[in-house]
């Protein structure tokens, strides 16, 4: 009975804690006008979550969660709005190709042409998928960080299948039940994507204990 009730609180205080994320994403993604807010307010929530996932959310000397968020929040102005618009930008010609696609008439070239875009669109949501959790680990340039989630998917197929399936699968529940989506928004889909990858053993250990400097001292990965 005890174990139930521990249970039980815990996922309470993460179901709470997911909601202060999402209403913390929603207020500094207004901060940034939307347009130079929603990346960098999605990459702080990640930096939250893994935090959390490393080290707890009880660490010592771990300040109030809206002055983490808002520190991360200001680190990932520029280097989160880059990553994102270049992913946008790699969708957008996607869906255009696709679009195009369906309006051409190729011949006999036009299924195999849909098929390799049918699965040039999957590894691009394995990556897509992949590309926040590993930016919150790793302090690297978008090219890197682009190359080092094809490597995940093309070197452990099946790790990347599994977390893609996770991340899919909160989308459908959000489908299914739209609700959710005012209550968690990204912090479920973060927090689900971190802890996937990192209990698959994919991402090495932090190099240092946490400490609350801004900027990372170590050129490849995330001071925590």
């Amino acid at each position: 009975m005890g174990r139930l009730l521990g249970w039980h609180t815990r996922v309470g205080d993460l179901g709470l804690r997911l909601l202060v994320l999402h209403l913390l994403w929603l207020a500094w993604t207004l901060r940034g006008g939307v347009v130079l807010g929603l990346f960098p307010a999605c990459a702080a929530v990640q930096a939250v979550v893994r935090r959390d996932a490393l080290h707890g959310t009880d660490e010592p000397g771990r300040g109030p969660l809206r002055q983490e968020f808002a520190a991360a929040w200001r680190r990932e102005l520029v280097p989160a709005n880059v990553l994102g618009y270049a992913v946008a930008a790699g969708w957008a010609v996607l869906l255009l190709d696709r679009r195009l696609l369906g309006v051409a008439d190729l011949g006999a070239a036009g299924p195999v042409l849909a098929g390799l875009l049918t699965v040039l669109t999957v590894v691009a949501f394995a990556v897509t998928a992949a590309l926040p959790a590993l930016a919150s680990h790793y302090a690297e340039g978008p090219v890197r960080l682009l190359r080092r989630a094809l490597v995940l998917v093309a070197a452990r197929p099946r790790h990347a299948l599994l977390h893609t399936a996770v991340v899919g699968a909160v989308l459908c529940l959000y489908y299914v039940v739209p609700g959710l989506v005012p209550v968690f928004g990204v912090a479920l889909p973060a927090y689900l994507s971190f802890t996937t990858l990192w209990g698959s053993g994919l991402l090495p250990a932090p190099a240092r204990p946490a400490a609350p400097r801004p900027v990372p001292s170590h050129p490849a990965r995330r001071a925590t």
